[in-house]
Parts: C-alpha cells; sequence; structure tokens
C-alpha cells in the first residue's frame, strides 16, 4: 500500500469511527430525552396522587372532632329520653284530669 491509500483507509477509518459515536451520542442523547419525558410524567401522576391524598384528608375528621360529635349525639340522646319521660308522665296527668272532670261531669247531670 501506498501512503496516500494507506492515509485515505485510515482517514476513512476515522470518519466511520467520528459517525458511528456521533450516532451512538445521538442515540443516547434520545434515549435520555425519552427517559426524563417518562420521568416527569411519573412525577406528575405523583403530585396528582398525593393532591388527591391531601384534598381527601383535608375532608376528614380528626379523632377530637369525632369524639366531640360523639359527646353532642349522646347529649340529644339524654334529652330526647327526658323529653319522652315527661310527655309520658305529662299524658297520663292529662288523662287523669280528663277522667276526673268526665266523672265530675256525669255526678252534677245525675243529679240534676
Amino acid at each position: 500500500m501506498t501512503d496516500i491509500a494507506l492515509r485515505d483507509h485510515l482517514e476513512a477509518l476515522i470518519r466511520e469511527a467520528d459517525r458511528r459515536y456521533e450516532q451512538r451520542f445521538a442515540a443516547s442523547e434520545q434515549a435520555v430525552l425519552k427517559a426524563e419525558h417518562t420521568m416527569n410524567e411519573r412525577l406528575n401522576s405523583m403530585n396528582e396522587f398525593r393532591e388527591a391524598l391531601k384534598d381527601q384528608s383535608g375532608k376528614m375528621a380528626t379523632r377530637s372532632e369525632l369524639e366531640r360529635v360523639e359527646e353532642m349525639v349522646q347529649e340529644l340522646r339524654r334529652a330526647k329520653a327526658n323529653l319522652d319521660g315527661r310527655l309520658v308522665v305529662l299524658s297520663g296527668a292529662v288523662s287523669v284530669a280528663v277522667s276526673v272532670v268526665l266523672w265530675v261531669v256525669s255526678r252534677v247531670i245525675e243529679v240534676l
């Protein structure tokens, strides 16, 4: 081989190696961009999930709030039971009073 042919051959090998390195670099860049895009999509969906959990937890009652509501319900139950008892006694008293009045009226009518 002559010097010129050898030089041309080596330059062709170098150009081919450069072209391959550029292709590898371009493929590597493309892979990095795809990975970055995929990671951003995943992070966005994770952030949406976190926001949903945050919204949900903001709407939930705390233990102390639930205990307070339970106390209020118990208080309402006691008040209703008390009122029911009073109404039973009152209806009994009204019944007795009406019976007495009717008895008195029937006696007065008999006397006349």
